[in-house]
């Protein structure tokens, strides 16, 4: 039997017996096992070892895209290890799966029904019609956004740093700020000496934002546009053309980034963004309310925030950026879901409307039980950092939420993290990533089929 038929027998008992979501939790941790142990071998590593933990932390940290590392990369690891940490991004971003499906279409092997089930829960979509379009297109759109952004980076940085390192630099960064992880190979002060150039600040807040808006947004931006030119109609028709689903993702994402950039400029106009000139402090403002959609690169210095402004940025990071992309949190069109029924319910309405379009209450229950499941981890989370860790109470939620929404800011306290403290902080970054429901299912028991329907009385319960 050839090397072939063993993977197709493998991969057909592996559907054939496990959930999908089995499959999709396994394939993440299977990835940060095999990170974390390639990360531990000596030829990896510069100078003295650490623990397993923190190779561990690093792991899961670029496999789950969130950033925060308890070593500083560039002085822990070598080129091989920024490589290995750079693939983890990688394929964490887009998920394995993802990249598994695009090299059985490139072997021109067709998917099974619960390859195409997987790869429709692991993306968001609402169905899997024309999935290996969108999986080609995946590929395209991720390739020419992180190719684009190297070019531009390394116009900055390969004059700096000389050809190899200069593109190394740009490449890794481009990959890093795609993907939302916040992880760079220049030490331990993020990209802050680069806090006054505009093209590697605006650069990778744009990276940011792409990545975080999710591909469904992007193709359907594509398609539409394309709509247009063939038909030849005026632009301001463009955005009534797109999908509901686009609209409020793009507007609330606009809508975040102002609040979150006029909010960090007023808190820290004489703070952290004192030192800099009035354009500067508007620029860094802005990408540190874009770096907030779970990118977790900064500018400035988050050891000395206005407790308000750390408020500020916890909901922000909860909130976190949109379904279907490389970004964490809630997501965008849960915390828009769940603001219009409370809007709704103030104003009595019978039906919650958006766009001339009604929203079934399946949407409204769904984004209810991910906030509901997001808040029970990191109230058990919080519960026993504070038990274990002699941190300021706030820089421990700050710490935890920046976990569990893939972000990776800190406020300076990771690397000093007991064993208990790095081991939650792992399981919020691995959570956050798959999704605290889809572990809760994958949990769960299967329901036995029954032909029998048994319909209930309706009750009505007094709330609030």
């Amino acid at each position: 039997m050839s090397m072939g038929d063993k993977f197709l027998k493998f991969r057909h008992y592996i559907f054939s017996h496990y959930r999908a979501t089995t499959i999709l939790i396994s394939s993440f941790a299977f990835l940060i096992l095999a990170g974390s142990i390639l990360l531990t071998l000596p030829f990896a590593n510069n100078g003295e070892g650490v623990s397993y933990i923190d190779h561990l932390f690093t792991a899961t940290s670029a496999t789950c895209v969130t950033g925060l590392v308890t070593v500083t990369v560039s002085e822990q690891y070598n080129l091989f290890g920024q490589f290995i940490i750079l693939m983890l991004i990688q394929f964490g971003g887009l998920g394995l799966m993802t990249f598994i499906s695009i090299l059985l279409l490139l072997m021109h092997n067709r998917l099974e029904f619960k390859e195409r089930m997987l790869l429709k829960d692991a993306l968001n979509l609402l169905d899997f019609n024309d999935l290996t379009s969108y999986i080609r297109g995946i590929f395209k759109f991720t390739l020419s956004f992180e190719l684009a952004g190297a070019l531009i980076l390394a116009w900055v940085f390969i004059p700096e740093y000389g050809i190899g390192q200069g593109i190394w630099h740009s490449v890794f960064l481009a990959v890093s700020a795609f993907c939302n992880a916040g992880i760079d190979c220049f030490g331990s002060l993020s990209i802050l000496e680069y806090q006054s150039n505009p093209v590697v600040v605006l650069t990778i807040a744009l990276l940011i934002i792409v990545g975080g808006l999710g591909f469904a947004v992007w193709f359907d931006l594509k398609a539409k546009l394309g709509l247009m030119i063939g038909f030849k109609r005026k632009l301001h028709s463009y955005h009534s053309k797109l999908r509901v689903y686009s609209r409020i993702v793009i507007g609330m994402t606009a809508f975040l980034i102002i609040i979150g950039t006029l909010l960090i400029l007023v808190a820290e106009y004489n703070g952290a963004l004192a030192d800099l000139n009035f354009f500067e402090k508007i620029l860094n403002a802005f990408f540190s309310s874009v770096t907030l959609r779970t990118a977790g690169f900064f500018t400035i210095d988050f050891t000395n925030l206005h407790r308000f402004t750390e408020i500020i940025m916890i909901t922000l990071m909860f909130i976190g950026g949109s379904p279907g992309g490389t970004a964490g949190g809630i997501k965008t069109t849960t915390f828009f879901l769940l603001s219009l029924m409370v809007v709704s319910q103030i104003k009595k309405r019978q039906e919650i409307q958006i766009f001339k379009r009604r929203i079934n209450i399946s949407s409204f229950m769904s984004a209810f039980s991910v906030a509901t499941m997001y808040f029970a981890v990191l109230f058990v989370a919080l519960l026993i950092l504070v038990c274990t860790e002699p941190f300021d109470t706030l820089g421990i939620i700050f710490e935890a939420v920046s976990a569990i929404g893939t972000v990776g800011l800190t406020t300076g306290i990771t690397s000093a993290l007991s064993i208990v403290g790095k081991i939650v902080i792992i399981a919020l970054m691995f959570i956050g990533r798959v999704g605290p429901i889809t572990i809760a299912y994958t949990l769960s028991k299967k329901n036995k089929k029954t032909n029998v329907s048994i319909k209930y009385p309706t009750t009505e319960i007094l709330v609030g």
